[in-house]
């Protein structure tokens, strides 16, 4: 008898090896996934778990989703159908990745993909008998468009007697692989969230003391929640005691009592401080009055800007220096800087031949546009070090900057005319040190040709300031100072390369006229600044700064008439107090200038979205008052009756993000555009990608943007 038992073993074990290409049935395939249901092990024994999943092959470039999709889309869902007694579990989903389109960012899954969960047998299962599991799947797989699709998958599952161990399956490697993306409990972390008003600012801190952490490793957040925060916000910060990541509450969303989610090391070779490659977390919520880094927090990720029809996705650091180099070059063409650099020109059509001389005025004059837009540069890297949400442009934000430069361009203004001569005002030390030192003049000249230039974006330079704030810092820096430098190249070429000046008539009252006549373009730039002055502060503010103007002038002919050094103190003193009095501060926002009574709306990119998600086109005008390129656009192209016209053809929504002053929604909205500083035109198209349209704009370019649709 007992030779019998073991030939009945035999042909058990050979009628289960038999049963094993049935385990799973066969895989359904769309026009863009192939799904099928797997197991990872051959067969189940009664009353037992055994794991089994949703296998899933995306076509290249398309996706599905995650538990939670981030901005849009469906998680992927199973309904199934069991044997009586018989019981499925939730799926056990792996950690996602986040996956830019546009200005938005979703959560889900690419290539192949397996969504695990662990089924159990009914106890009374028959050994011999096989259990037939179906699922009817439903998914959402997008791309530049998002189509759903569904399919009904079988499971056909041998039943084992107690006590035999059934084989693993060609599938048992993709379930190993897979739990190792599963999240694991934080361990010898602690994690909280604090939240002011939507700020919000997650704090994943060690238990224990411990070394110092040498990995940089770039550590998404993914909350359980759907709708709860705006996925494209997550600036990751390295603190003393572990990790901060800034995010931003969705409008009209409420915070629950605890914030639930994982938290993914990118790649899964990536060192992990967490010890699991990902980690579940539970961070108690609590308000504070307002956010604030911990002390020595430094910015550690890199997140890739989106991929974009004329993006900067895919800008790598001598392409970014290219442009900048460029794009520094074009600036002195623009009209906040070429009044300025007119005026350098003149003067150096007055100097001698000496190129010695030359060679220091031209290294001075560049020195000043260079190191000025480092130091400028710094400034906004360490404000957004900070949490700050600032671009490019960012000193025009403050009404007291805007106030100070009209005042510096009115007092430009009058000194070409000839009312004054700065030396004639300046003490009689620093009068005969500046005389001695001409170098300082040009250093000083590059300096404000710097400030001058920072209302204006040129082509180019937005691609290039995009990639440099997504970098470290010396990166950052190095872009920066490649723009200075292209922007002093134009005119160290026309002083070392004197030729041009023997075409020139000889020195005479033309130059005098011509000096006089560069004043008109500084006084309009005084009108320009106090329009915008007049948004960001008021009509009072616009009124006291035109007050401070006439207070400048009357000490200027003052100081002109009595030509005495000794009334320089109380003229400053003068200055100061009417400073004081005059100095404007930023309108609360619900005083802010109304919304201008035309076609466009006011920016909002929840609502943007949903016209888009509604088949409705959106384009997207990302502008600012102190923004000359932006102005000169309007005027002559997006607010003309023949652009508006194509709009309207074409049934284009139109928004205007206006940026005058700081908002922290559209400095996210440009980051996440691959930008830091406007104008930035987007056209958001249905069923395709976002397109970007050039700094300098025509009505040829928006028609052409138009005709993508």
């Amino acid at each position: 008898m007992r030779w019998i038992r073991r030939v009945g073993r035999v042909l058990w074990a050979l009628a289960l090896a038999s049963a094993v290409p049935f385990v799973a049935a066969q895989p359904v395939k769309t026009e863009h996934v192939t799904a099928e249901l797997v197991a990872q092990a051959s067969a189940v024994q009664p009353g037992q778990a055994v794991q089994i999943g949703l296998r899933l092959q995306h076509i290249p470039h398309w996706h599905t989703y995650w538990r939670n999709p981030g901005d849009s889309g469906l998680p992927t869902t199973l309904s199934w159908t069991l044997p009586d007694g018989g019981s499925a579990s939730d799926i056990q989903w792996p950690a996602p990745q986040r996956l830019p389109l546009g200005p938005l960012v979703n959560y889900g899954y690419e290539g192949e993909l397996l969504l695990p969960l662990s089924y159990t047998a009914p106890a009374n299962a028959q050994p011999g008998s096989t259990l037939r599991l179906q699922a009817a799947a439903t998914w959402l797989v997008c791309r530049d468009i998002c189509i759903p699709e569904n399919a009904t998958l079988n499971l056909a599952l041998p039943v084992l007697a107690a006590g035999a161990t059934p084989s693993p399956t060609a599938h048992a490697d993709l379930f190993a692989r897979t739990a190792v993306r599963q999240a694991k409990p934080l361990q010898g972390w602690r994690a909280s969230l604090q939240h002011a008003g939507p700020e919000l600012l997650l704090s994943l801190d060690r238990e224990a003391v411990a070394g110092p952490d040498d990995a940089r490793p770039v550590v998404h957040v993914f909350p359980y929640a759907e709708q709860l925060i705006e996925p494209a916000r997550h600036e990751l910060y390295r603190t003393p005691s572990g990790y901060a990541l800034r995010m931003r509450l969705q409008d009209n969303a409420k915070l629950p009592a605890s914030f639930d989610g994982i938290v993914v090391v990118q790649g899964a070779g990536s060192p992990s401080p967490w010890g699991a490659v990902n980690a579940e977390f539970a961070a108690p919520v609590s308000a504070v009055a307002a956010i604030a880094l911990p002390a020595g927090a430094q910015r550690i990720d890199n997140p890739a800007p989106a991929q974009l029809a004329g993006g900067s996705a895919t800008l790598g650091l001598w392409a970014a220096l290219v442009l900048a180099l460029v794009g520094g070059m074009v600036l002195n063409l623009m009209p906040c800087v070429f009044p300025v650099l007119s005026i350098k020109l003149i003067g150096l059509a007055q100097q001698s031949s000496d190129k010695r001389a030359l060679r220091t005025h031209v290294l001075a004059y560049s020195s000043g546009v260079v190191l000025s837009f480092v130091a400028l540069a710094a400034v906004l890297l360490a404000l957004r070090a900070a949490g700050g949400a600032v671009g490019w442009g960012f000193q025009l934000q403050e009404p007291g900057v805007v106030f100070v430069l009209a005042l510096l361009f009115f007092a430009i203004g009058l000194n070409l005319m000839g009312a004054f001569e700065f030396g004639n005002l300046l003490p009689q030390g620093l009068a005969g040190w500046r005389a001695q030192n001409p170098a300082a003049d040009a250093f000083a000249t590059g300096v404000l040709a710097v400030v001058a230039a920072s209302p204006c974006t040129a082509p180019f330079m937005g691609a290039a300031l995009g990639f440099a704030l997504t970098q470290s810092a010396t990166l950052a820096l190095a872009v920066f100072a490649a723009l200075g430098v292209g922007m002093a190249l134009p005119y160290a070429v026309l002083a070392l390369a004197p030729g041009w000046r023997d075409r020139l008539p000889r020195p005479g009252a033309w130059m005098l006229h011509l000096k006089q006549g560069l004043a008109f373009p500084m006084f309009a730039t005084v009108v320009w600044l106090i329009w915008v002055l007049g948004l960001q502060a008021g009509i009072d503010g616009a009124a006291k700064a035109l007050l401070a103007l006439v207070g400048l002038g009357f000490a200027i002919w003052l100081g002109t008439v009595l030509r005495r050094r000794a009334v320089a103190g109380g003229l400053t003193l003068a200055a100061a107090v009417l400073l004081a009095w005059s100095w404007p501060a930023a309108m609360p926002p619900a005083q802010a200038a109304p919304a201008e009574a035309t076609v466009w709306r006011p920016y909002n990119a929840a609502a943007a979205q949903a016209l888009v998600d509604q088949g409705q086109p959106v384009f997207v005008d990302f502008t600012a008052a102190w923004c000359v390129s932006c102005q000169v656009n309007k005027r002559l192209v997006l607010d003309t009756s023949a652009t508006q016209a194509d709009f309207s053809a074409a049934k284009v929504t139109l928004m205007r993000a206006d940026w005058t002053l700081r908002d922290a929604e559209i400095t996210a909205a440009l980051a996440r555009l691959g930008r830091n500083g406007v104008p930035v035109y987007v056209l958001m198209r249905p069923g395709k990608e976002p397109m970007l349209l050039p700094e300098v704009l025509t009505a040829g370019l928006v028609r052409d943007a138009l005709a993508s649709l």
